[in-house]
């Protein structure tokens, strides 16, 4: 020791000072921006570089994995792998473990409840599941070592992390944005869980047919009952080990439901909304009936990072990307219109008439076959019409365009016009209409129109439903609810259940962003009642069916209908 005797060197004090803060930094103890001297750490900066790879200059996030690979962030970022829940995933045997704040920030121990939601998500392979029954155990991340996990790959005990776990490049200002959001992540649940209930709602839009509500409203009031009553159950059953309470019925609440029920013009709708959830926060929107676009409802939900499962609605919003939180049926008319291009550039239409109305049911699908038929072989004539349809309109306009295929974006309110298209040979060969805008087989047409007729179909064809179909049937009916409007009654059930599954796996980690990733894994593993043939998602899907039939009228068939293509899928 040097200098005066007693008194330690400058040197010596700062050797210990910066022992002192590495201990502190390996302990959590203090902040990496405090010890840098930057300045404090910002979540929402943190939550762009975990979710998308974009650092506070705007580049992406640079990493190597399997060693001394190169990867960007675009590629590589933190949500690619770990889900934007941070609770994780399985892929192809590889597991990706949960790195949301209770998980990191606490010791590891082994919990069997958790145990059992990542072994039964799916089937896996030995390696998985020895994986998985590691325990690895581990004291709690701080700062310093979470840092070095990131960047170097090591855990708290210096072990070795998977080598596909990316090593990233970030500054220690970069590093405290990331750290300080995933001190977030996963923190607390998420609005419309309390200790006793999760809430939810079900949206209703103007000019929905009041029956048609009612029978929706029998099927959501019917499952609550029967789920409501089987949580308090099992709550209350003498039977189960301490031990089996502990880790499977923590996570168990009643359901509680509202209908928000929308009034007046759409443009009124989003503050309808914002009003409904100050009111009562809900944790996700289930099913819901929707006349025009769903827009507006759509948006909302995105922006309150709102799930919304499900609603019956014919113009949900199709975009590139699609958004996080709203998951639908189908394209709707969108879906219908994409798959009848894709059937007439594989069938030789040589000249498309279009005919459509100036509404948004009419103009949007007639707008996605425009797109799509664009630089084909396909000429494509279009009308926009807004008076009455009468036979001289029909005669004058086939006489002009002489169009070898006829398209009608009509609705069920001008079905009477296509018994006044001309029936000469010299018309169109064939008609396509589409089966969700008139909503019925059309029927008493003269023969000759008839066998001209075609119609766009995206839901299971008659004759060919799946066996889930009749044991909801058999549910509806041991609950005295009469099927009335079965394709939403069913569907209604399919958001229900789904929703019933995901929380399952869920435990008690009431997450909207788990939540949305859990239903993308349920969707396809047994649950669909057989409105639609096939039910999927996967990561980032939005849309549980995919696809379309072309049908053409056949009074002999089941429905009225044969399908003459196979399921397109666009």
């Amino acid at each position: 020791m040097n200098g005066v005797r007693g008194r330690p060197s400058r040197r010596w004090v700062g050797r210990w000072v910066a022992g002192l803060t590495l201990h502190l930094l390996a302990l959590g103890a203090v902040s990496l921006s405090a010890v840098a001297g930057q300045p404090p750490a910002d979540p929402e900066i943190g939550q762009r570089i975990y979710r998308q790879g974009i650092l506070p200059s705007g580049e992406v996030v640079r990493a190597t994995i399997q060693g001394d690979v190169e990867v960007r962030g675009s590629q590589f970022h933190c949500a690619s792998c770990h889900r934007r829940s941070g609770f994780g995933s399985s892929e192809g045997g590889v597991y990706v473990p949960p790195v949301t704040a209770p998980r990191l920030f606490a010791d590891r121990l082994l919990d069997r409840a958790e145990l059992f939601r990542e072994f039964y998500q799916e089937v896996q392979p030995p390696s998985f599941r020895a994986r998985v029954r590691d325990p690895r155990v581990r004291p709690a991340y701080g700062d310093a070592s979470l840092a070095v996990a990131l960047r170097q790959g090591r855990d708290p005990t210096g072990r070795e992390l998977d080598p596909l776990m990316p090593r990233y490049r970030l500054s220690d200002e970069e590093m405290a944005h990331l750290v300080a959001y995933l001190k977030t992540l996963g923190a607390e649940p998420d609005p419309g869980v309390d200790e006793g209930a999760i809430h939810f709602a079900t949206v209703v839009t103007p000019g929905v047919d009041p029956a048609e509500l009612g029978a929706l409203r029998a099927v959501l009031d019917g499952y609550l009952r029967r789920k409501n009553n089987d949580t308090r159950g099992q709550l209350a059953h003498p039977n189960h080990s301490p031990w089996h309470r502990d880790d499977f019925l923590r996570g168990y609440r009643e359901w509680k439901l509202e209908i928000w029920q929308l009034e007046g013009p759409s443009d009124s709708w989003s503050e309808q909304l914002d009003t409904l959830y100050r009111q009562r926060p809900v944790f996700a929107l289930l099913a819901g009936l929707g006349v025009g676009d769903w827009g507006e409802i759509h948006r909302f939900c995105e922006r309150r990072e709102l799930p919304c499962l499900f609603p019956n609605t014919d113009l949900p919003v199709v975009t590139s990307p699609p958004g996080d939180y709203s998951l639908y049926l189908s394209k709707g008319l969108s879906g219908e219109a994409e798959a009848l291009a894709h059937y007439l550039q594989t069938n030789r239409t040589l000249r498309l008439l279009q005919v459509y109305r100036d509404s948004e049911a009419s103009s949007r699908p007639a707008g996605v076959l425009r797109a799509a038929l664009q630089g084909g072989a396909t000429e494509l004539v279009e009308r926009k019409v807004e008076g009455e349809l009468d036979a001289a309109f029909w005669r004058d306009l086939i006489a002009e365009v002489k169009p070898t295929d006829l398209v009608l974006w009509l609705g069920e309110s001008e079905f009477e016009a296509l018994s006044l298209l001309p029936q000469s040979s010299a018309g169109p060969r064939r008609i396509y209409l589409s089966f969700a805008l008139l909503g019925e087989v059309p029927r008493g047409l003269p023969p000759e129109l008839s066998s001209k007729v075609f119609l766009t179909y995206p839901f299971a064809l008659p004759g060919r439903e799946i066996p889930r179909r009749y044991r909801v049937r058999a549910w509806l009916r041991s609950r005295r609810i009469e099927p009335t409007h079965p394709r939403v009654q069913l569907n209604a059930y399919f958001a229900l259940s789904i929703t019933d599954h995901a929380l399952l796996h869920m435990l008690e980690n009431f997450s909207r962003d788990l939540f949305v990733e859990s239903v993308e894994h349920e969707a396809e593993n047994a649950l669909n009642p057989g409105v639609f043939p096939h039910l999927s998602l996967g990561p980032g899907q939005r849309f549980a069916s995919k696809g379309c039939y072309i049908v053409k009228l056949s009074p002999q068939s089941a429905g009225g209908i044969e399908a003459v293509s196979g399921w397109i899928v666009p």
